[in-house]
């Protein structure tokens, strides 16, 4: 009499190739989690940078804005909203020259422009 069903080797082997797609899929979700945050902070810093450049092209009088841009960045007219959670901490500074910001994402990377 043959049973109907699936045998225990069978059901431990689709388990098992279950287990090791379940594995390589969380490696790839965290990896690609990761580098969203670096994106995110990258971009970030970039249109900060635009902003500030902006702000001083429009009116050579006008003081260079300077400081913490973690919550968003606001510089004359214009202004880059809040970046959400992706970015850990920003600074802007005037080196008299040029503008430096410095971007760390959440996942601990640091970007600093230009």
């Amino acid at each position: 009499m043959t049973g109907k069903g699936f045998s225990l080797p069978e059901v431990l082997v689709v388990m098992a190739l279950v287990g090791v797609l379940a594995v390589l899929l969380l490696a790839n979700f965290l990896s690609a989690r990761q580098l969203a945050e670096e994106r995110v902070a990258l971009a970030y810093a970039q249109n900060i940078l635009k902003a500030a450049w902006a702000h001083l092209s429009e009116d050579q009088r006008a003081a260079p804005v300077e400081g913490d841009c973690a919550d968003g960045y606001t510089a004359g007219a214009y202004s880059v909203p809040d970046p959400g959670p992706g970015v850990a901490s920003c600074q802007v500074t005037w080196t008299g020259q040029l503008f430096r910001v410095e971007v760390r994402s959440r996942s601990g990377r640091s970007f600093t422009l230009p």
